[in-house]
């Protein structure tokens, strides 16, 4: 994978975590700059009092689109990644997904793009492992929205281009991944792939 032009993000998009299924997620954006690759090294926050990692299931967008409806969104992805949502709290304990939070450099370790287009998404295993110890796990089949409602949504929202990808939120127990300098950080997603990433 290389660096994005942009990266879009949802939040909330999780029973669990998110509102009730009456509920729209929440929709954010990260810098390009938050790109990271396998094995990146990621360096910890200065001034800040927490700092953790989401395992979060990615597609990318294969041609620039707009509003484009659920049925047509598979037309619309390239492949699918699996992605690492960083975030650190403030002095302050404010814009906690605002660029302060979310757009710091290497703030998005990404996978290798997963370009089969196939794969069931409605009940795939997820887990985060910090030290080879599992601190979080889930299912796709707790998203709110799934993939192809999530591209639709967004595309509803702003344009997305070739190359973008768009993470679609993390299940339960991410308040279990909190990092310090030394840790390795794994995240996967069953027939997707898996990336890690280390933190100084």
């Amino acid at each position: 994978m290389n660096r994005p032009p942009n990266i879009h993000c949802l939040a909330l998009n999780y029973y669990g975590v998110g509102p009730a299924k009456d509920k729209e997620p929440l929709y954010f954006i990260k810098s390009s700059n938050s790109f990271a690759s396998e094995g990146a090294i990621i360096k910890y926050p200065k001034n800040v009092k927490l700092f953790w990692s989401e395992v979060e299931l990615g597609l990318v967008i294969s041609k620039d689109c707009f509003r484009i409806p659920e049925s047509k969104a598979i037309d619309y992805i390239k492949g699918f990644v699996v992605c690492g949502d960083l975030s650190c709290s403030n002095i302050y304990s404010r814009d906690h997904h605002l660029a302060f939070s979310k757009s710091r450099e290497g703030f998005c370790p990404t996978s290798d793009l997963n370009s089969n287009k196939n794969i069931d998404l409605s009940d795939l295993k997820m887990h985060t492992k910090i030290n080879g110890k599992i601190t979080q796990t889930g299912s796709t089949s707790s998203m709110i929205l799934n993939v192809f409602k999530c591209l639709s949504y967004v595309s509803h929202i702003t344009r997305l281009e070739e190359s973008d990808i768009l993470i679609t939120g993390t299940p339960p127990g991410w308040e279990k991944n909190f990092l310090k300098a030394g840790d390795k950080v794994t995240h996967e997603i069953e027939k997707i792939g898996k990336v890690g990433f280390f933190i100084e």
